[in-house]
C-alpha cells in the first residue's frame, strides 16, 4: 500500500489578510497542498494564488475555473477568457493546476469538454477534471462517464476530481472503471471528502447541494456519516488516490484535530467493510440495470383540495405574478396542477405598475425569471402562456372562457395596487361563475389573518419583537414547504390542455426592453440571474460559505459571502421563504449564531403587515406630523441629491455604495444604512426621494421593506433609527477594497486617507494621481456637525409645533386604522415636554459604533472629517465621469 499522503485542503478566506491567516495556519500544520475555488465572476484568482505561494512557496495549488462564472456577451469570448487565463498561469512562478467545471444542469456552448477540445496543448499549466460516480440513475451515470470519455480522450487532463457522495458501492465500481482507463490515459484521482460534522448533516437533510447524493445511512447521525467518511478515505488510500477536504474546510485547531483523528482511524483500518479490491487481471464491475427509476407518482394531491372532486376534473388556470416566479413550494401551483390539466399564466401591463410596481433593475431581473420558468414547464410537458394588455381582468376572462376554465389560482401580493388588481379578478371572474381561489406563498405569514394590539408589549407597536411574538402566538410556526421529491412528481404527472392558448412571446411584451447602445441590463443580470435553479445554489453557496459567520460579518462590504445576496430572489418569488426559514432553523447552528439571519423574514413579514395598515407609507410618513418636517429645497436639495444619487458627494463609502447601486442593483444592506443616512441625516433630503430612487435601482425593489427602511431613516416610521450612520468611518468596508472597486479614481490612495481625502496631504493625494474637484469631487457638504445639527432642530421644531402627538414622556403617538392611539419609540434627542423643552437626561446620542457619548449642542462633532470651513465653501467642480466610463452605466428613464 502507498504511503499516506496529508489531504489537500479548499480553502475558505473571506480577502487577502484571511487567506494569509489560513494558509500560514495550514502549513505549520504539514498541509501543503490546496484548492482555491472560484465562485463569482469577481473572483482574483490568480492574485489569490500567487499569495498562497508567497506564503508556502512548495505549495501545490489547484485553481478552480467555473465556466458557469466566466462568461462572455462577445462571439467565443467565454473561450477567448479561458485562453487568456491559461496563459497567465503559465507566467505565474511555482506548482500549480486548473480544475475546469462547468457545474450541473444544461451546458452552454463553452464548456468542459468544448473548452478541452479546442485549447492548444503547448500549455504547461495542468488541467484537472471533475467526475461524479454518485448519481443514483443508470441513465444519468453512463451520461457523466462518456462526458469523462471525451475529456479523457483530449489528452488534455492531468487528474481527476471525485465529487462527495456516499455510496461506497457506486464509488468502488467507477474507482475500478477508471483503473482500466488509465491504461489508455496518464491521470492521477483526488477524491473530495467533508468534515462529518452535525452542522454539514442538519445542512444536507434539508437541502442538499446540488451534484451531492447521500443516503439514510449518511444522513440519520454522526456516527454513520463518519463511518462512511472513513471508509471512503480507506477506498482512496487503497486506490492510491489523493484526499480533497471541501470547503468550509479546516479553518482552526478544532477543525485540525478532527482531519488527523480522522487519518488515524483511517490507518487503523485493518480489514475494512469493504468490497475487496480488485486484481489486474479482473474485469470491473458491470453496474446492473434497474428496472425504472422513475420518481413513485402522488396517490393524493400535495394539498387538501379548494373544489370538489367533480371540479377537480376540468382545467385550472394558475395565475404567476412577480413575487412568486418558482413551482417549488408555490400553493397556488400545487392546488391548480390537482386538476385534470392546467394551464400557468403570465399577464403583464407597463402601465398598471406605475410608480411603485416592477421597474427598473427588478423589472430586468423578473424577465430573466419568467423565461426561466418557461423552460422550466416546458420540461414537463407545459408551457407559460403570456399576454400583455393594460386591461388585465378582461384579458384573463377571454382565455378562461375560450379554455373552459372553471377555477382560477394565484398567491397574494401583499401591496395596495395588487390588493385592487385582485378584487377585479375576483370580481370578473365570479360574474362569469368561474371560481377564483386565493393562495398565500411570498411570506411566512398572512397580514391579514394578525391582530397586534397597540401600546408596549415587550416593545413598541410596530417593532420586530412584538411581532414576531405576535406571529408565534396567534398563527404558530411558519408552515414547513413542501419536499423537492413532492414537486419532482407533481411535474412528472401535471398535465396542459389539448389546445393551448395563443401566447406572447416574452420577448414581445414590453417587459424589460434596453433602449439604445447601452446594454445595462447585462452587469445586473451577470450579477443576479434569476431562477429557481440559481436561487437554489446562491441559498447552498452561502449556507456553505458564510451562514455560520454571518453574525460576525454581516456588515462588512469588502468580504464574499458575508451576506445571503437572496433577497432578490425572495422579491421575484424565485425562492420560497419558507425554504429559507427552515434552511435556517435547521442549520445546525447554535440560536445565537443564527438568530439575526432567521429574524431577518419577520422583518420582511412586518414590512407588509405595516403597508397593510398604512398603504400610504410608501410616501407619506407613518407619524403624520413628520411630513410637517423641514428639509433642503430648491436648487439646494436638487444639488444634494443629484450628487448623492449618481456617487458624487466627496464621501468615498457613501459614494461607492451609490455606484454599486447604480451599477448592479445591489448594495449590501450596512451601506444602504451608510447612504440613506447620509441623505436624511446630513444632506437633510427628504427620505421619499431615496425611496423612490431605491426603488427604480434595486434589483431586490420591494416598496413594502423600502418604504419601511427608509421611514426609519427619516424619523418618520415606527421604529426610527436609534442611530446616525457615519460615512466616513467606514466600518462596513475594513479592508479598503469595496471603495477601491467601485471609486477607482482614489485606488491609489492608503487606507488611512482612503475614505476622508480631504485630509491626505498634497503629495499624498499627487502621488495617487488625485485632485479633489477634478478628478474625484469635493464634499457636497463640509461641516457634518452642523447639518447634523440643522436636521435635529428642524424635528424638534417640528414636534413642539404638534403636541397633541406627544405623550407625557416624549415619545411620539401615532393613530392605527382601528383609530386608537399608540405609542411609538422616539429617539432620546427628539423626546420633548409640553414647553417644547428636550427633556431632562435625553441629551444623549449613540455614535456609529454603538456607543453612547453626550450631545454638546452647541460644538457637536461628527468623526475626524469636520473643518472649521462652512458647509458649502468647497464648490463643487467634478466634471470626472471616469468611473461611469469604466463601468458602462445606464440611463435614467
Amino acid at each position: 500500500m502507498p504511503k499516506p499522503r496529508k489531504p489537500r485542503i479548499e480553502v475558505f478566506f473571506k480577502d487577502e489578510a484571511d487567506l494569509r491567516s489560513r494558509i500560514q495556519f495550514l502549513s505549520s500544520k504539514g498541509i501543503s497542498a490546496f484548492n482555491i475555488v472560484n465562485k463569482n465572476n469577481r473572483d482574483t484568482l490568480q492574485e489569490w494564488l500567487t499569495t498562497i505561494h508567497e506564503e508556502n512557496p512548495s505549495s501545490d495549488v489547484c485553481v478552480h475555473y467555473s465556466a458557469k462564472y466566466n462568461k462572455s456577451r462577445k462571439q467565443d469570448g467565454a473561450f477567448d477568457l479561458f485562453k487568456t487565463f491559461m496563459k497567465n498561469m503559465d507566467n505565474i512562478e511555482g506548482k500549480h493546476d486548473v480544475l475546469l467545471i462547468t457545474g450541473s444542469g444544461a451546458k452552454g456552448k463553452f464548456n468542459t469538454v468544448s473548452g478541452l477540445q479546442r485549447i492548444e496543448s503547448s500549455y504547461k499549466t495542468p488541467i484537472a477534471v471533475a467526475f461524479n460516480p454518485f448519481f443514483p440513475t443508470e441513465e444519468d451515470l453512463e451520461a457523466e462517464r462518456k462526458r469523462l470519455k471525451d475529456k479523457l480522450a483530449t489528452k488534455q487532463v492531468k487528474k481527476v476530481y471525485f465529487q462527495f457522495g456516499s455510496d461506497l458501492r457506486r464509488l468502488q465500481d467507477s474507482l475500478d472503471w477508471l483503473a482500466t482507463l488509465r491504461s489508455q490515459h496518464q491521470f492521477d484521482i483526488c477524491g473530495s471528502i467533508f468534515l462529518p460534522t452535525k452542522r454539514l448533516i442538519s445542512q444536507q437533510k434539508f437541502r442538499p447541494w446540488n451534484g451531492v447524493f447521500l443516503k439514510e445511512e449518511f444522513l440519520g447521525s454522526e456516527d454513520g456519516a463518519k463511518s462512511i467518511v472513513l471508509e471512503m478515505m480507506k477506498l482512496y488510500e487503497i486506490y492510491d488516490c489523493e484526499i480533497l477536504i471541501e470547503a468550509p474546510g479546516v479553518r482552526n485547531e478544532k477543525d485540525m484535530q478532527m482531519v488527523e483523528s480522522l487519518l488515524a482511524e483511517r490507518d487503523a483500518i485493518v480489514s475494512p467493510t469493504l468490497p475487496a479490491k480488485r486484481t489486474a487481471n479482473e474485469e470491473p464491475t458491470t453496474i446492473p440495470k434497474k428496472e425504472s427509476t422513475k420518481i413513485r407518482k402522488l396517490t393524493k394531491p400535495i394539498l387538501p383540495p379548494k373544489v370538489s372532486n367533480g371540479e377537480l376534473e376540468t382545467t385550472s388556470v394558475v395565475l404567476f405574478g412577480s413575487h412568486d416566479v418558482r413551482v417549488h413550494d408555490n400553493e397556488a401551483f400545487q392546488h391548480a396542477a390537482a386538476h385534470a390539466s392546467v394551464i400557468p399564466v403570465f399577464l403583464w401591463s407597463r402601465k398598471l405598475q406605475e410608480k411603485w410596481g416592477v421597474t427598473g433593475a427588478a423589472e430586468v431581473v423578473l424577465k430573466d425569471a419568467i423565461q426561466n420558468l418557461d423552460k422550466t414547464l416546458q420540461k414537463s410537458g407545459l408551457r407559460l402562456v403570456c399576454r400583455s394588455t393594460d386591461c388585465l381582468e378582461d384579458e384573463l376572462l377571454q382565455l378562461c372562457e375560450s379554455s373552459k376554465v372553471r377555477t382560477v389560482y394565484w398567491n397574494t401580493e401583499f401591496t395596495p395596487e395588487a390588493n385592487a388588481r385582485e378584487q377585479r379578478f375576483k370580481t370578473k371572474l365570479l360574474s362569469k361563475g368561474i371560481k377564483a381561489i386565493e393562495c398565500q406563498s411570498s411570506l411566512l405569514y398572512d397580514p391579514n389573518k394578525l391582530n397586534l394590539a397597540g401600546g408596549f408589549n415587550g416593545g413598541h407597536w410596530g417593532t420586530l419583537m412584538p411581532f414576531l411574538k405576535g406571529c408565534k402566538k396567534q398563527l404558530g410556526e411558519p408552515r414547513r414547504p413542501i419536499k423537492r421529491s413532492e414537486t419532482f412528481a407533481l411535474l412528472q404527472q401535471v398535465t396542459g390542455p389539448d389546445e393551448w392558448p395563443v401566447s406572447t412571446p416574452i420577448d414581445k411584451l414590453d417587459l424589460a426592453i434596453i433602449k439604445g447602445k447601452q446594454k445595462w441590463d447585462k452587469p445586473i443580470l451577470m450579477s443576479f440571474p434569476m431562477s429557481e435553479d440559481e436561487a437554489t445554489q446562491c441559498l447552498e453557496s452561502f449556507f456553505r460559505l458564510g451562514f455560520d459567520q454571518y453574525e460576525k460579518s454581516r456588515s462588512r462590504a469588502d468580504m464574499d459571502h458575508s451576506t445571503s445576496k437572496l433577497s432578490a430572489h425572495l422579491r421575484i418569488g424565485t425562492l420560497s421563504p419558507n425554504e429559507l426559514y427552515y434552511a435556517t432553523e435547521d442549520s445546525g447552528l447554535a440560536f445565537e449564531e443564527r438568530k439575526t439571519f432567521s429574524r431577518r423574514l419577520f422583518w420582511r413579514d412586518l414590512a407588509y403587515y405595516q403597508l397593510l395598515n398604512f398603504p400610504g407609507m410608501r410616501t407619506y410618513s407613518i407619524r403624520s406630523h413628520y411630513d410637517k418636517t423641514e428639509w433642503v429645497t430648491g436648487e439646494e436639495e436638487k444639488r444634494r441629491f443629484e450628487a448623492w444619487k449618481w456617487g458624487k458627494t466627496g464621501y468615498p463609502l457613501v459614494d461607492a455604495g451609490m455606484r454599486e447601486l447604480y451599477a448592479t442593483g445591489w448594495m449590501t444592506q450596512s451601506v444602504r444604512m451608510v447612504v440613506a443616512s447620509f441623505l436624511t441625516e446630513y444632506l437633510r433630503v427628504n427620505w421619499v426621494k431615496g425611496c423612490e430612487w431605491f426603488h427604480y435601482t434595486l434589483v431586490d425593489a420591494d416598496s413594502a421593506i423600502n418604504a419601511m427602511m427608509w421611514q426609519n431613516a427619516g424619523r418618520s416610521g415606527t421604529d426610527q433609527w436609534n442611530f446616525v450612520m457615519s460615512p466616513v468611518a467606514a466600518s462596513q468596508d475594513g479592508s479598503g477594497s469595496y471603495t477601491k472597486r467601485w471609486v477607482p479614481e482614489l485606488k491609489k490612495l492608503a487606507k488611512p486617507v482612503l475614505h476622508r481625502p480631504w485630509e491626505a496631504p498634497p503629495e499624498v493625494l499627487k502621488q495617487a494621481g488625485v485632485v479633489l474637484g477634478k478628478t474625484y469631487p469635493r464634499r457636497i457638504v463640509v461641516d457634518l456637525a452642523k447639518e447634523r445639527q440643522k436636521t435635529v432642530s428642524s424635528v424638534l421644531k417640528m414636534r413642539n409645533e404638534n403636541q397633541k402627538f406627544n405623550n407625557k414622556n416624549g415619545y411620539d403617538l401615532i393613530t392605527l386604522p382601528n383609530k386608537q392611539q399608540t405609542v411609538v419609540f422616539t429617539k432620546r434627542e427628539y423626546r420633548i415636554d409640553e414647553s417644547g423643552k428636550v427633556m431632562k437626561g435625553n441629551l444623549v446620542k449613540k455614535t456609529d459604533n454603538g456607543k453612547k457619548r453626550k450631545t454638546n449642542t452647541k460644538n457637536t462633532k461628527v468623526g475626524r472629517g469636520n473643518s472649521s470651513k462652512k458647509a458649502g465653501s468647497e464648490p463643487e467642480q467634478d466634471s470626472s465621469v471616469f468611473w461611469q466610463q469604466s463601468l458602462g452605466l445606464r440611463p435614467y428613464s
